[in-house]
């Protein structure tokens, strides 16, 4: 990265606009499909024609573990290193091919790029025969040249099990090293070795490799050009990797392969989030100093010069949850100060007197029954699903007695009333065993919302809400601060780029304090306020902080504004302090207004999402907000193919458009020279 182009805080400028946008939902004329990483010229033309001087993207890691559409999550990292390979420009090579070839990919190029959406599974494919077809002609040559070893010299540690577990992935079909057999288990020079032997598998390595260098040329040239037009480009550093990755192949050792990540209930679930991910062994990562992290950001740091850092709350503590799960209810802070059972019976609770499994098994009565699947059913259920237990209560029989074992039921055509009625049995408990030591506790997240709660009497309903309170409002909050400060200062210091978090969510009120004094910018939505008010009050939006209409988990503006009618009213008139009857649609000004707040703000930068730019036009905006949504948390599986509705050679060539842009920019706090 060109060290004469940070971003600063308190700097010559001290405020930023942006636009945020992923690299796939870009559209040139000369795409294939998905956005490109040559697609960033452009887009900084447009952004600086527009007084916009940063572009934020998210994740262009690779992705490639269900190899289906399932691997459009930007999310879902197979490598934190390794670029993703479609995000690779291939019409700089096409004249290599031969003229049916050519004549191929220009229709095959034409028809993909006419698609509203992402055909993500077509274009990969694609993109791999052309980029296997190339290969074979400027292969070789490629690889013999002083800048391509310099390369492979400086990113072996990680390219050399990326290209094997690529390789070993498409042989079998597979991302589960477990069926890799018995040599191949784990990652090793002698697995290296072993597969180089072999000419035709020392070829598909090659492949891979070759492709991880046109890539690396192609984003490092579009971001030197972003930089030549003053345009900075910040990148976004996932949470975590996929279990079925390079990175845990190689280094299992820095991972619970055991659990998940997650998030506890929030507004975009009701049931948690389970991403699924190994969480990190931070114990062992600590004994290198976190080289893992530090290699991570210097790596980054190559093609940024900011980053958003993925669910900052994680390096403070995760939502952890046991393998056995599907939903996030069952999950736990990791790490946190678990309680034993003679500390729980001092809140008042008979812990071991009424017996532990009534607080820490599913609480399941015909009742319960009745209030989950209906009465009419409550008979089914018991004979196909619980045991009898005595004293009119049920267990659930071994064959569901775990959520895992519940999800398999898909397969045997059992319906999904079913199903998540036996995830929500599952999940009426009051408490968790701790991961690590089963005679610790946790108290059960949302427990209080639990047919189990509701069954005790006001008494220990008492007693069990203000343990609730004290464990999840400060009991950790010291613990956190300190596990915080052990791990994000050897991130943060490990380059230049420019640290902001995303610290949405359940956070602890120390969080914003720590982020200050490490000068890592806190992220705010307005709709998504951090300390239970209706909304954040934009007006005492600190300097160090990014703030953004929407986000790529949330609805963009035009689609939130008929979510809720009573909630758009109230902001209508007691925040944007407009009289009368809120519009039913979110009408062009309606959307300049609410942006202009933002732009108004304090926060060093303003970051737009690029949706939420066009809507701001009646021109540039599509009929279905809808289909402008990117991703969905709701779904562990959504289908990230959200495309642009325009070409931005036509959106570039827009004066009276990038001009308004201009215009609406320089007449807010974002034109200002000096903070105020």
């Amino acid at each position: 990265m060109d060290n004469n182009f940070v971003l600063r805080p308190h700097g010559d400028k001290p405020y930023h606009t942006g636009v945020a946008v992923p690299i796939f939902s870009l559209r040139t004329e000369t795409d294939f499909g998905i956005g490109q990483f040559s697609d960033l010229k452009i887009l900084a033309k447009f952004a600086n024609q527009s007084g916009m001087d940063i572009i934020q993207l998210l994740p262009v890691n690779d992705t490639t573990i269900f190899l289906n559409w399932k691997d459009s999550s930007p999310y879902r990292a197979v490598s934190v290193f390794a670029l993703h390979p479609i995000y690779l420009d291939l019409s700089p090579f096409i004249g290599k091919l031969t003229g049916a070839e050519q004549k191929s990919f220009a229709a095959e190029k034409e028809s993909l790029n006419a698609l509203s959406q992402i055909d993500y599974e077509k274009t990969l494919a694609l993109k791999w025969n052309y980029a296997a077809a190339i290969y074979k002609k400027i292969g070789k040559t490629t690889l013999d040249t002083a800048d391509f070893k310099t390369f492979f010299e400086k990113n072996q540690g990680w390219l050399k099990a990326y290209a094997a577990f690529c390789v070993l992935r498409d042989k079998f079909v597979s991302a589960d090293s477990s069926l890799w057999g018995k040599n191949f288990a784990q990652y090793s020079e002698k697995v290296w070795s072993v597969l180089t032997k072999d000419d035709k598998t020392a070829e598909k390595l090659n492949l891979q490799i070759f492709v991880q260098y046109l890539l690396h040329l192609q984003l490092k040239d579009a971001v030197e050009y972003c930089h030549s037009l003053g345009v900075a480009v910040k990148g976004d550093i996932s949470v975590g990797v996929d279990r079925k990755s390079s990175d845990a192949w190689a280094n299992p050792d820095i991972f619970n392969m055991d659990m998940q990540a997650g998030a506890p209930p929030d507004s975009f679930s009701v049931v948690g989030q389970n991403w699924e991910f190994p969480t990190y062994n931070w114990d062992k990562m600590a004994e290198t100093g976190y080289e893992w992290w530090t290699h991570r950001m210097t790596s980054m740091a190559e093609y940024f010069d900011a980053y958003r850092l993925d669910h900052i709350l994680g390096f403070f503590r995760i939502w952890e949850i046991p393998s056995t799960a599907v939903r996030g209810l069952l999950g736990h802070f990791s790490p946190a100060l678990a309680m034993p059972d003679w500390e729980i019976e001092n809140y008042g609770i008979p812990f071991r007197w009424w017996g532990i499994d009534r607080f820490v098994e599913p609480f399941i009565k015909d009742w319960v029954i009745d209030e989950i699947f209906g009465r009419d059913n409550r008979d089914y259920i018991i004979t196909t699903f619980l045991d009898y237990t005595g004293n009119g209560n049920y267990r659930l029989k071994e064959f569901i007695n775990t959520q895992r074992k519940v999800e398999n039921l898909a397969t045997q055509n059992v319906p999904d009333w079913q199903i998540d009625g036996l995830y929500r049995l599952h999940e009426n408990v009051l408490f968790v065993r701790d991961h690590q030591n089963q005679y610790m506790y946790h108290p059960r997240i949302k427990m209080t919302e639990t047919s189990s709660f509701r069954e005790l009497g006001d008494e220990f309903k008492h007693h069990l809400e203000r343990l609730y309170n004290d464990y999840f409002y400060g009991r950790n909050y010291g613990f956190w601060e300190e596990q915080a400060y052990k791990k994000l200062p050897a991130i943060k210091e490990a380059t230049t780029m420019l640290a902001c978090g995303e610290d949405l969510g359940m956070v602890p009120e120390n969080v914003p304090n720590v982020m200050w004094n490490l000068q890592i910018l806190r992220l705010i939505i307005e709709r998504m306020p951090a300390d239970g008010d209706f909304v954040s009050d934009l007006v005492y939006t600190p300097y160090l902080s990014v703030v953004t209409t929407s986000s790529h988990d949330t609805t963009p503006l035009r689609m939130w504004w008929e979510e809720d009618r009573a909630f758009t009213q109230r902001y209508y008139n007691h925040v944007m302090h407009w009289i009368g009857d809120a519009p039913q649609f979110a009408e062009p000004e309606i959307v300049q207004e609410i942006v202009r707040r933002n732009l108004n703000t304090k926060a060093m930068l303003a970051i737009i999402p690029i949706q939420d730019w066009l809507d701001m036009t009646r021109e540039m905006r599509i009929e279905n907000p809808a289909d402008e949504r990117i991703n969905n948390p709701e779904h562990t599986y959504h289908y990230w193919r959200y495309r642009l509705p325009h070409h931005l050679e036509d959106l570039s060539a827009n004066e009276g458009l990038t001009n308004f842009y201009r215009d609406f920019i320089m007449n807010t706090r974002r034109s200002s020279l000096t903070e105020e």
